[in-house]
């Protein structure tokens, strides 16, 4: 029951607002409630009821450290690994030394990390970097093999200095990441303990070797790895994302045919390093070329997500079979800024599973981790350094280090520092135990309001953009793939392009990138705000915006945008969301329900799925907008803005661009068709 003194103070709120407010304040009273949630299925699963997890409910961040047992570190000269196909995998292998450079004799745990962009590339790291520590990128590391641990870094098949060919992440591949495990238990140097760790493409080769279940994996430390290929990377909302891919698959094939200094430098192996490499340059033509035209034609099980092509290359499909101590690193507008904590919900069934959040995009969480630039201790949360060590001393080594006390969940919050100060905010799981759905109304007046509409009111419209320029080929010499996405629509100076580059337009910032109202006015974006909040707003975990909607073509898209305006306007993004009206059903079986209302849906984004998209008629589309953590401050408004695209993040395949092009979208907002958005709000006692 909420006493008088808080209706009192609530008869000032706006109307509009009176009731979501209400809502927050019984939350508040409620204390440590728990919400009934369940977690999101994945392919070929229904959703599951939790039990969150309460036994570190006190936990707190401390740093960690030891001193270094050996003196030096020293990489063994390069090796191959056979694996049961016959491919060979090039492996370099960092050991502890002693004063004079010598290995030390013995047998130590170790920690296998395994890459598409190049073990020599991450051994130079190595011997430039101050701290020594790049574990995390692959190659030698200093820091871990001073403090008692062997490194073991592979290029995976089809990249670097290893044979076959390049089906990223595909079953091949897999497959050898069984071989380069079963070759690491045969060594002399090896005591039965190996850790799998990595950053983004080498955690997810940690996830997915950990699923193969081999009993020498004791422990795994993934640093913004991806978990559903189709829906949280390649195929947001059933679009294509070619900004993202653009960038992604050049790089990894550059790299991979990148050979020249391999070959002169281990001239005992130049035929065979050589032959890998024209393995590679065919890869153009056999893999790399046909998989994107494939999508961008809308093949199905390329552009959809039919058969097994993008199940097989998602960790969070069978993640439940990981069973050793995990630790996941994400980061809060990473390109799998969805995934993470889908991640850890999946891996916590099964095994003890930590979640950090932090903040920024790919490039910046990574830097800010491992730097320690971001003073993350002190804000409440860990470098990624003195954090690995400590996992894999506990998990690796048997030391009691605390690691299985530590928070399961920590999370930047938007909004939650004072001045621009970057602050963290811990829970004893994820969603938030605490978090409750709170249904706002998309009003004809452009007002963002919990009360439903009871009149028609006036509809709204936006308009399809102009198509995207999209060109990937071969470079002039034939041994490398070029791409470029020409964005038309905006989009380019937002966020959005912020996060599906990589982070790396976050290298030279610009205002647009964390003003959302600079894009939202170039694409014509239509827009729902509050009225300036009477007191702050924590939201903490997935959205659903419900919009009911009809178009003039037989194809259309909605691009969701979630930002926190401040009382100059600028207006900070916290999510995005984007959606295709003919992918609109959802599987509610899949899909997460909080006290009884969906929050996140599951799309299947296949092709028996697909429905007709009839001009004039209305339709509710569902769209998800990825998890987020913001503390929307007292006088500011939460704005919702909506758009018919946003290409930085999806684009349509060809067949699907020429039905939405010239499309206009309405908006409804009446009794029938009452557009909403579901927010995750959480009590702001829970902010500690």
């Amino acid at each position: 029951m909420i006493p008088s003194s808080t209706l009192d103070r609530l008869t000032s709120v706006p109307a509009t607002l009176r009731a979501l407010s209400l809502a927050a304040a019984a939350l508040c009273l409620a204390g440590t409630a728990t919400a009934q949630t369940t977690t999101l299925g994945t392919r070929g699963t229904t959703a599951q009821a939790l039990t969150p997890v309460t036994s570190n409910a006190g936990a707190v961040w401390k740093a960690y450290s030891r001193a270094e047992e050996h003196p030096g570190s020293i990489t063994l000269p390069l090796q191959f690994i056979t694996t049961r196909s016959g491919h060979k995998l090039a492996v370099l292998v960092s050991v502890p030394a002693d004063a004079q450079g010598r290995p030390v004799p013995g047998a130590f745990p170790a920690i296998l990390t395994q890459t598409a962009y190049r073990i020599d590339v991450g051994q130079l790291l190595g011997s430039v970097s101050g701290t020594g520590n790049t574990l995390l990128v692959g190659g030698q590391d200093r820091f871990m093999n001073r403090r008692g641990y062997i490194s073991v870094a592979v290029d995976v098949l089809g990249s670097g200095m290893s044979s076959g060919e390049a089906a990223l992440l595909g079953e091949a591949e897999q497959a050898a990441y069984a071989d380069a495990v079963d070759w690491i238990t045969k060594q002399p140097w090896f005591n039965g303990n190996l850790g799998l760790a990595g950053t983004s493409f080498l955690g997810i080769t940690s996830l997915q070797t950990a699923k193969q279940q081999h009993p020498a994996v004791k422990a795994v430390f993934a640093q913004v790895p991806m978990g559903d290929a189709f829906r949280g990377t390649v195929g947001p909302g059933g679009l294509l994302n070619a900004n993202f891919i653009s960038i992604w698959l050049p790089l990894t094939h550059s790299l991979s045919v990148a050979n020249d200094l391999a070959i002169k430098s281990n001239p005992a192996y130049a035929a065979q390093i050589e032959a890998a490499n024209q393995q590679h340059i065919a890869s153009i033509d056999s893999w790399y070329l046909p998989t994107v035209g494939n999508a961008l034609a809308g093949k199905p099980g390329y552009a959809t997500d039919d058969g097994t092509f993008w199940s097989v290359r998602s960790p969070i499909e069978g993640a439940s079979r990981i069973k050793v101590p995990t630790f996941l690193v994400g980061s809060s507008n990473d390109i799998f800024q969805r995934d993470e904590p889908l991640l850890y919900e999946q891996i916590k069934q099964s095994a003890t599973t930590k979640l950090v959040i932090l903040k920024g995009a790919h490039i910046q969480a990574v830097l800010a981790a491992s730097s320690g630039a971001d003073n993350l201790t002190a804000r409440g949360a860990p470098g990624s350094a003195s954090l690995m060590l400590q996992w894999f001393d506990q998990y690796l080594r048997g030391m009691d280090t605390g690691a299985a006390a530590l928070p399961n969940v920590t999370q930047f919050v938007e909004g939650y520092g004072v001045l621009g100060s970057t602050r963290y905010a811990r829970a004893t799981d994820w969603p938030h135990p605490q978090m409750s759905p709170q249904r706002m109304y998309l009003r004809g007046s452009a007002k963002l309001s919990a009360l439903k509409p009871t009149t028609v009111e006036a509809a709204r419209t936006v308009r399809e953009p102009a198509a995207p320029v999209i060109t990937y080929e071969k470079s002039e010499d034939g041994t490398t793939v070029k791409a470029k996405v020409q964005i038309n629509d905006g989009s380019d100076c937002s966020s959005s392009f912020v996060q599906w580059s990589l982070g790396l337009p976050g290298l030279l910032p610009k205002a647009c990138y964390t003003n959302s109202a600079v894009v939202e006015r170039a694409q014509g974006a239509v827009i729902y705000e509050t009225e300036p909040l009477q007191s702050d707003l924590y939201l903490n975990g997935p959205i659903q915006a419900d919009i009911w909607m009809s178009t003039t073509r037989s194809d259309a898209a909605l691009a969701v945008r979630v930002d926190d305006v401040d009382v100059f306007g600028k207006a900070t993004p916290i999510s995005t969301g984007l959606q295709s009206a003919a992918f609109r059903a959802v599987d509610p079986m899949r899909s997460r329900h909080v006290n009884g209302v969906m929050i996140q849906p599951w799309h299947p984004f296949t092709e028996a799925s697909r429905l007709a998209v009839i001009p004039g008629q209305p339709m509710l589309v569902p769209v998800e907008v990825f998890p987020a953590a913001a503390l929307v401050r007292k006088g500011h408004k939460l704005r919702i803005a909506i758009s018919a695209s946003n290409q930085a993040m999806g684009v349509w395949p060809a067949p699907q661009q020429s039905g939405a092009l010239g499309n206009v979208t309405t908006i409804y907002s009446d009794p029938a068709r009452p557009s909403s958005v579901v927010l995750p709000v959480v009590p702001t006692s829970a902010l500690n």
